[in-house]
């Protein structure tokens, strides 16, 4: 089974594509959808949207993980990266998807063993 993992952002959304099999999780593809600062929010959102859609109806992943969002510092980045959720929910609503949720100190404490684990040590262990 493929499963598309989604990092929400607006600016830069990454995507990676693995596949589950007998032997264990094989990188399928990966990537970062960029959006430009000098569209609207709204104009922002659709694009993701639509690179989604298309993603999704070009690799057929069985389910989407993505980020549940828990806390954020910064109250602007916190709403803007819930629509950019929200779009991720109704892409996948659409493509009949289950989707599950991951906090970040969940994925580190899985990758790395230590749920505080700095982006540095996650991507090192991924290697």
């Amino acid at each position: 089974m493929k499963i598309l993992g989604i990092d929400p952002g607006i600016e830069r959304l990454g995507w990676g594509l693995l596949e589950k099999s007998a032997e264990g999780f094989k990188r399928v593809d990966s990537g970062v959808k960029k959006t430009l600062k000098t569209k609207k929010d709204a104009e922002r959102l659709w694009e993701i949207f639509e690179f989604l859609d298309e993603l999704i109806k070009k690799e057929k992943p069985g389910c989407v993980s993505t980020e549940k969002l828990f806390f954020a510092k910064n109250v602007k980045t916190a709403l803007i990266i819930g629509e950019v959720r929200g779009v991720i929910l109704a892409v996948a609503a659409k493509n009949r998807l289950p989707v599950r949720e991951f906090t970040p100190l969940e994925v580190k404490m899985a990758v790395s063993g230590y749920g505080r684990a700095s982006k540095e040590s996650v991507a090192s262990m991924l290697k």
